[in-house]
């Protein structure tokens, strides 16, 4: 060790003297001296001679500097977000014809191929860049419906896929289409992709008594595969479904929501979720409705009315008290109120979307008829169909249409309670055409039947035509 030598030891079998390459240092070449010994396997020396070698250029790689950064992990298109699990069911085919078309059940045209991409934009109240870049990563709303990542039962309007795109990011919105634009729809939509993104485990939609049957018949059309419950019944009954825990959606009226009033401010009841149909109910902040649904805990807060909200001040700010309360004053000056909602606001009206829509929108209500009508339809089906067959070979189809126009009748009005689910769905319908400063056209076969709602819709104002005029 003394000379300068770097002993290795290792065993090795017999050869001849000879001389080795180690890459051992860039700046130096290492000769490797070996003894020869006739016995194999013994133990020999070796001797490691380092010798400068001649100058020469070398080349050194140099680490670019250590930057400090943040990783985001976003889905890759085909496995967004949005993305049902494996056992989502496929909506069932619709009876619509592919010839006509409204908002609820549009029909896909070629002009759609053309237009640009809808994404989601994220609100104004996002600070946080990884939120931000949540909602900007997000694949267009085009490629969830026509990528088969979603199905649906008819492709959206362009206007439509913008209101989805609107509601999807926001924790308070107000979503203030004009009537017949597919508001429902557009909810609905939103609300799946939340549902099957995971951001939102329980939703509360509170609609009008008519129009909760009108719910669920969207529901099924536009989200087939989410479960659903009707707060309805008895006290018993009722207080067994608001307690559902596996039961994502709940849709109730506003008049039940006083008479289970305990049961909605219970300490454990929240929802992720709140949707207040025909929110304008809500437009004075001292009323009793207006207090119970500002009392449910809930995380997001979205608002669905087709009156002009910003004709109103007033209305709006009830409204906002819902949505965000203390946002908005009633001293407030309209144009300043104006600038405050505008990213929490979204109105279209017909002729700004017209290019969107077909000339001509068809559209079924399916009501269900009152208790009372029920029982009466049920009675007069049974005892008419009796009367029928004990008429045997003297039936003719006069006798089979008497009874049909019967039934009809009692469908529009329960002759011993007067009582009638198309004129509440009317009276709903008609408010939101009223206050949109619209008319409406109604039509019926009996003269009986239009005396009857112009007596009960006096408020309107309506004007009757008949054969006896």
């Amino acid at each position: 060790m003394n000379d300068g030598l770097l002993p290795v030891t290792h065993q090795v079998a017999s050869a001849p003297l000879e001389t080795v390459e180690l890459n051992l240092s860039p700046l130096a070449i290492t000769v490797v001296e070996q003894q020869r010994f006739d016995t194999p396997g013994v133990l020999e020396t070796m001797r490691v001679v380092p010798t400068m070698l001649e100058p020469r250029t070398m080349s050194l790689p140099v680490r670019p500097p250590q930057l400090k950064v943040r990783s985001f992990v976003f889905p890759m298109p085909g496995q967004s977000v949005l993305k049902p699990p494996p056992s989502t069911a496929k909506p069932a085919a619709s009876a619509t014809s592919p010839n006509t078309a409204s908002p609820e059940s549009p029909t896909k045209t070629a002009a759609d191929e053309l237009r640009k991409f809808t994404r989601i934009k994220p609100p104004g109240d996002v600070i946080k860049l990884e939120d931000r870049l949540f909602y900007v990563l997000q694949p267009p709303l085009e490629t969830v419906i026509t990528g088969g990542t979603l199905e649906f039962p008819f492709h959206p309007f362009p206007y439509q896929l913008e209101g989805i795109a609107f509601l999807y990011p926001r924790e308070a919105a107000v979503l203030a289409d004009e009537m017949g634009l597919g508001k429902t729809m557009q909810t609905i939509s939103a609300i799946r992709l939340l549902l099957h993104a995971g951001e939102v485990q329980s939703v509360l939609i509170v609609c009008p008594k008519p129009l909760v049957t009108n719910w669920q018949r969207e529901f099924h059309a536009w989200a087939p595969e989410v479960p659903l419950t009707v707060i309805e019944g008895d006290a018993a009954k009722r207080r067994w479904q608001w307690e559902l825990a596996d039961c994502p959606v709940k849709i109730a009226n506003y008049e039940l929501l006083q008479r289970d009033r305990e049961m909605i401010e219970r300490p454990d009841a929240r929802f992720d979720l709140v949707v207040l149909d025909e929110s304008q109910r809500i437009k004075n902040r001292n009323s009793t409705t207006s207090e119970i649904v500002r009392s449910i805990q809930r995380r997001r807060s979205w608002a669905m009315t087709g009156t002009p909200v910003e004709n109103r001040a007033e209305d709006l700010v009830g409204i906002f008290e819902f949505l965000a309360p203390g946002y908005l004053k009633p001293e407030m000056k309209p144009s300043h109120m104006g600038r405050l909602v505008s990213d929490y606001v979204i109105r279209r009206t017909k002729d700004k979307v017209l290019t969107d829509l077909p000339p001509k929108m068809f559209r079924d209500a399916e009501i269900e008829l009152t208790p009372e009508q029920r029982s009466t339809y049920r009675t007069a089906e049974e005892e008419g169909v009796l009367r029928l067959t004990n008429l045997g070979r003297e039936i003719t189809i006069q006798h089979v249409f008497e009874l049909v126009l019967r039934l009809k009748q009692i469908c529009n009005f329960d002759p011993v309670t007067g009582e009638s689910a198309k004129l509440e769905r009317l009276a709903a319908d008609l408010e939101e055409v009223a206050d949109s400063r619209r008319k409406a056209i109604v039509f019926s076969q009996w003269t009986e039947t239009l005396e009857t709602l112009k007596e009960r819709l006096g408020h309107f104002r309506p004007l009757v035509y008949h054969g006896g005029i």
